[in-house]
């Protein structure tokens, strides 16, 4: 079974991610879908994006937040979930200390699953984010760059595809380190299919 992985570099915060995000959701059947809203209580944005989610269809009592999900299995058995802005290695710590980083994994096993990364949920979808150093501070002391490796390769948001090849041109080595080197720009989705 197929998952379906949908990359933008705006999230449900902003208009621009809410109207790049409803059209690749359009075809969907949201209000029966459970959707997991991963993001960091500290920025304060859990009415802004449970209003988003409802405004594209999905029932509020099928919408999970990160901070106040009963338990792991309820992460589990959603049908989409939802990474979005922040710093990069901060968010995927947090994935880490909580285990949801192993558990968005187990669920795309499963299949029928969608993942949405936008800007540093996006990266985190790859195989690594140790590229994203040229781009975000470190300033957890992150050591170990490997990604939820939901797709064989590495994303780079707000990049253009001129501006990636100018980025991988002065990146030595990026192309061999890598199956795929990926980029999103602000005005567009990225959208892959993967097993």
């Amino acid at each position: 079974m197929k998952n379906k992985l949908i990359f933008t570099s705006y999230g449900l915060t902003t208009k621009e991610g809410q109207k790049l995000i409803g059209k690749e959701l359009g075809s969907y059947e949201l209000e029966d879908k459970k959707i997991f809203l991963f993001h960091e209580p500290h920025y304060y944005t859990e009415s802004i994006l449970v209003m988003a989610c409802v405004n594209l269809g999905f029932k509020e009592e099928n919408i999970i937040l990160s901070g106040h999900q009963m338990s792991n299995q309820e992460v589990l058995e959603c049908d989409i979930y939802y990474c979005g802005e922040g710093n990069t290695f901060e968010k995927l710590s947090i994935l880490r200390e909580r285990g949801l980083d192993s558990i968005i994994k187990e669920g795309f096993k499963t299949g029928n699953k969608i993942y949405i990364g936008c800007s540093a949920g996006a990266t985190i979808a790859g195989v690594s984010v140790e590229e994203v150093k040229d781009f975000d501070k470190n300033n957890v002391g992150m050591t170990d760059f490997s990604g939820l490796g939901l797709f064989d390769g590495i994303i780079i948001p707000h990049y253009t595809k001129k501006e990636l090849k100018r980025y991988i041109s002065n990146s030595y080595g990026i192309k061999d380190k890598y199956k795929s080197v990926l980029s999103v720009s602000n005005e567009k989705s990225l959208v892959m299919e993967v097993s």
